[in-house]
């Protein structure tokens, strides 16, 4: 049997709620992470294997040894997004190279990224090369080769002078296998169900066309993805308050998604789903609301507003239009009746099957290896069928008085918790820093006295030599 340790932050069968994903960050800040995590886990999880779970968290945390890895598993898989980027590569990433380099077994990582502008103008320096180059000389010390998001990541590793690198792209579209759902496109009517995803970040222009959107399609759900909008619509607490968060996004519980219910947010891959199929086309900003849908079938056009998210689209062939060309006049009804939907299915078999060679050639076995389209038995299957999943999360508002009584005051406590928190963080802070203080002082006194007896031990020679 085969031991297999996978990056993520909760088993894809664990049960659990809202709650807990706001107070134990179990899937990270942002719900895409959830399907990248599950779709490599269903893809390795054979009969013959044993799986479990290492987080971000528990890597940081020290809760994990690099000595119980290599005792108690056979191989580390990282499945990965945008982790060359300045606060991943400071938080987290050092952690993991300075993991992998005390590793005896096997590490894969695949759909690692790079996050840059749309344009990435990759010959300029960046403050993560040395954390980017470093990790992937320790992957490639324990892999065949590293599986990338796309082009532009490819690129910008093979500039840091890395050739073992393979465009996979995310193997979040690999969830279901060499073969994916296609529904029939039908008109748009005010009638048709929309599912709108987009982030607080997304330019001024395109939130406004976001709103004209939804008065021309008042059926259109906002599905939001990270834990600042879980913790407004569960818990009522507002966003952050930031210059991006002033401008037409909906922040507060008094915006109309949220008074007349049209807002989703989930918090498992079930849950997800099922609420997908119901939809007639999605749109949005973010690319693992696009790959949700496009996994149900449903027609979806994506406008990407950074790199990232731009060679995810190419690559995988999603429909995309740069965020930065839509403005607030932009016809949504036009570009939808001028898209073709089905070309995400060309070459996605192709794309599929290169992921499993990319698995395959680094020692990985998979529920696909028969070649015949058809999954062995899969452990994943089994487990997350016998699972209890959590329903969609609402607006708050919409449920009964005494449950949002009982809320607030869970939000209250939260709050207060979350401030003596940073209260004991900056009394941490101040310490670390006087003790600082006191090492340069201290260390000063030295490097004087130290050139205090350089300089009397000159004058002794001299004196000497006079003599």
């Amino acid at each position: 049997m085969e031991r297999i340790l996978i990056r993520a932050g909760v088993a894809p069968w664990a049960e659990y709620n809202a709650l807990d994903v706001i107070t134990d960050k179990i899937i990270g800040n942002n719900t895409g992470n959830l399907l990248f995590a599950n779709s490599i886990t269903r893809l390795v999880a054979t009969a013959d294997s044993r799986v479990d779970f290492i987080s971000d968290l528990m890597l940081v945390k020290k809760r994990i040894t690099a000595q119980e890895i290599n005792e108690n598993y056979d191989r580390l898989i990282l499945p990965m997004a945008n982790a060359f980027r300045e606060d991943f590569a400071r938080k987290c990433l050092k952690h993991w190279t300075a993991l992998i380099r005390q590793l005896t077994i096997p590490v894969t990582v695949a759909g690692i990224g790079i996050q840059l502008p749309y344009e990435p103008h990759l010959e300029q320096p960046r403050e993560f090369d040395g954390a980017a180059r470093d990790f992937i000389a320790a992957v490639l010390d324990h892999s065949a080769s590293v599986g990338v998001r796309g082009q532009i990541t490819y690129d910008y590793l093979k500039g840091l002078g890395f050739s073992q690198i393979d465009v996979t792209g995310c193997p979040s579209l690999a969830l279901n296998g060499p073969g994916l759902p296609l529904r029939e496109k039908q008109p748009l009517t005010p009638e048709s169900k929309l599912c709108f995803t987009g982030s607080v970040s997304n330019p001024p222009d395109f939130k406004k066309f976001a709103v004209r959107c939804t008065e021309r399609f008042p059926n259109t759900y906002f599905v939001p993805q990270f834990i600042d909008d879980l913790r407004l619509m569960y818990l009522g607490i507002p966003h952050p308050d930031t210059a991006d968060s002033r401008v037409l996004h909906p922040t507060n519980l008094d915006h109309p998604v949220f008074v007349e219910d049209k807002a989703r947010f989930f918090i498992n891959l079930p849950s997800m789903f099922a609420f997908n199929r119901e939809m007639d086309f999605n749109y949005g900003t973010r690319i693992h609301g696009a790959i949700g849908n496009i996994l149900c079938g449903v027609p979806s056009l994506l406008f990407p507003t950074d790199a990232r998210i731009r060679e995810l689209a190419e690559y995988h062939n999603i429909p995309a239009i740069p965020a930065s060309a839509v403005t607030p006049d932009t016809d949504l009804a036009a570009l939808y009746d001028q898209t073709d939907f089905r070309q995400v299915n060309n070459g996605h078999a192709e794309r599929f099957w290169h992921l499993i060679d990319f698995l395959n050639e680094n020692g990985i076995k998979t529920i696909y290896d028969d070649r015949t389209g058809t999954p062995a038995r899969s452990l994943y299957d089994e487990k997350t069928a016998a699972t209890s999943y959590a329903q969609p999360v609402h607006s708050m508002l919409v449920r009964p008085p005494e449950e949002i009584a009982r809320r607030v005051d869970t939000a209250v406590r939260l709050q207060r918790k979350e401030i003596e928190d940073d209260s004991r963080l900056a009394t941490q802070l101040r310490d670390s820093q006087r003790k600082v203080t006191q090492l340069q002082e201290r260390n000063k006194k030295q490097a004087a006295q130290i050139q205090a007896l350089k300089d009397e031990r000159k004058a002794l020679k001299t004196e000497l030599k006079a003599t």
